[in-house]
């Protein structure tokens, strides 16, 4: 099978507004920790927060279609936005740039794709999307054809995997009930993101395990809040509290210092989120990996394929990763815990189909799917009403 023709659309949709708010400012929580975001220590303040509310204007969206022998053919959306002749050049660059690497090509050969696209990220400038968009189109549609979810077809190493979520709230009390209502809504555990310097999240972790009882795990996001004296002290009392991980407490980059915080705690260290987030995983993984300035890696790999990759790599080292696809999650054992977003609820039985669905039930992820054939988009609609074929 190849693909022989590449096609992209310029679609118009309803009308939508544009809306911009601030979310905070960036301050110090303490006099000598480094710069965080306000609202996670102290919240909104009354009147200061600014918002722009634009009138409702006509939105576009940019859709792609690769047809392969047979009549075959998977599509996706790949941009969206306010101004269709953007659009159409985004469409143009593609088939300038990437269309060629696609086409031609089995659409099974992913990791052939995946290391073209990858590549490109370096030559031709594009960012990490374009190959999470395709690599994952090419996922969906052997999905599609095998009849079989991705997770059975990566190895299904598992049915179901704890999840948690993360809780909210400008006070500590706010997020002792918030993290009770995620205890009574069935989750197995849950996470913070409390940027209240050292001695307010040492307070907080001492009431949520209080409130909430052993047995249920408690995780703390700093989102590099902490210098490394500080990150020590809240991770003693971290351990005091018997929490499952510390998430970022120093800047992904302090590889050195990553590295003595790991050395010193007993309690896992979670780091490496936001050097992923720039396209480089699972690659820029391997040195702290290697150096042992992580105790688990968040899972930045690049589409489902570049996933996969970044568990394998950690399971050479016996680390854990955290935070992929649910897909990947149920499909590799060494990611201890599913992170829920809130959307993974059950569709009726009548929907499901070969895809499968991920759903949070009585606290696991877990997916459902039957071999029932999953719908496809309606290209032939798609193409009467776009205004630009290309």
């Amino acid at each position: 099978m190849t693909i022989r023709e590449i096609r992209l659309l310029v679609v118009p949709g309803d009308p939508r507004p544009r809306r911009v708010r601030s979310q905070g400012t960036i301050e110090q929580a303490s006099p000598r920790g480094p710069f965080t975001h306000s609202a996670g220590f102290r919240g909104e303040r009354p009147g200061e927060a600014v918002e722009f509310m634009g009138e409702a204007r006509p939105s576009f969206s940019l859709h792609l279609r690769l047809s392969m022998d047979g009549g075959a053919f998977a599509a996706t959306e790949l941009a969206s936005g306010f101004h269709a002749p953007d659009l159409e050049w985004q469409g143009r660059s593609f088939l300038a740039t990437i269309a060629p690497m696609l086409r031609g090509v089995d659409p099974y050969d992913r990791e052939l794709v995946w290391q073209r696209l990858f590549s490109a990220q370096r030559f031709f400038y594009t960012g990490r999307p374009v190959v999470d968009q395709i690599d994952n189109l090419l996922w969906d549609f052997a999905s599609r054809r095998a009849r079989l979810p991705i997770w059975k077809l990566l190895g299904g190493a598992r049915e179901r995997v704890p999840a948690y979520r993360n809780i909210g709230g400008a006070t500590i009390d706010a997020l002792v009930e918030d993290a009770l209502r995620a205890k009574a809504e069935g989750y197995k555990g849950c996470k913070d993101h409390s940027y209240r310097g050292a001695s307010a999240n040492i307070e907080l972790a001492k009431r949520l395990r209080a409130a909430l009882g052993d047995g249920f795990g408690l995780m703390h996001d700093a989102v590099w809040s902490y210098d490394y004296a500080d990150a020590v002290r809240v991770g003693r009392a971290l351990e005091s509290q018997r929490y499952v991980w510390m998430e970022e407490p120093l800047m992904d980059y302090d590889l050195l210092g990553s590295r003595k915080l790991c050395a010193t705690l007993d309690l896992p260290i979670l780091a490496q989120e936001w050097i992923g987030a720039v396209g480089g995983q699972p690659y820029n993984a391997a040195a702290p990996l290697a150096m042992t300035a992580t105790d688990l890696i968040r899972q930045r790999g690049i589409g489902v394929t570049g996933q996969m990759k970044m568990a394998h790599l950690a399971e050479t080292f016996g680390v854990d990763v955290h935070g992929g696809n649910p897909h990947v999650v149920l499909a590799i054992g060494n990611d201890p815990w599913y992170e829920a977003l809130g959307w993974e609820k059950r569709p009726p039985e009548s929907e499901w189909n070969v895809l499968g669905f991920p759903v949070v039930e009585d606290g696991y992820l877990r997916m459902v799917w039957s071999d029932r054939p999953a719908p496809e988009v309606n290209w032939d609609e798609l193409e009467r009403k776009a205004i630009v074929k290309l």
